[in-house]
């Protein structure tokens, strides 16, 4: 009798932590496929700032050049980040390094607007728009889903089961581009 409560509590804790551990590896899941559309957005506003860069380089001054080949660097950096969260899902380093670019960038095509010629300022005018109407839109539902599984990971018993599997929490990434 005594074995057979032992083989069903053990069964139990059995059932319980494949149902915890599938839970937690599907909101991961979650949070790694929302930072792909996060990931697709910044993609795209790259790409069409660096095609208005390459563009406006023919009409621009000599020291608007070398702003725009300032921003051409700084894009580059921001694209080499985004790579190392898509092959580092979830690392916090690679994601703090990814707030750190965008912010970076985000200052720099300020500054440049500040100071470039009426050749170049529309093109970049346009990028920043872009970003500050799409950027935060996508990062939402990345998240909301970054709450949910945080919130499983503290959550008692999952939180050892958790801290056994080395279930790292996300962080949340702040790429608002507030007005100045």
């Amino acid at each position: 009798m005594v074995a057979l409560i032992f083989g069903l509590l053990a069964a139990l804790v059995l059932f319980w932590a494949v149902g915890a551990h599938n839970r937690l590896v599907r909101l991961r899941s979650e949070v790694i496929r929302q930072w792909s559309s996060v990931d697709a957005v910044w993609l795209r506003l790259l790409v069409r700032l660096q095609g208005g860069i390459a563009a406006r380089q023919s009409m621009a001054t000599e020291e608007d050049i070398q702003s725009l080949q300032t921003l051409q660097t700084l894009c580059d950096d921001l694209l080499e980040a985004l790579t190392q969260v898509r092959l580092q899902p979830l690392e916090g380093e690679s994601q703090k390094q990814v707030v750190q670019q965008h912010q970076q960038l985000v200052a720099e095509v300020r500054r440049v607007l500040q100071t470039a010629s009426d050749a170049v300022k529309p093109d970049l005018d346009i990028a920043l728009s872009r970003m500050r109407q799409t950027l935060p839109a996508s990062v939402i539902p990345y998240h909301v889903a970054v709450a949910a599984y945080n919130e499983a990971l503290e959550m008692r018993p999952a939180a050892w089961l958790a801290r056994r599997l080395k279930f790292q929490p996300a962080l949340r990434m702040d790429l608002s581009v507030a007005s100045s």
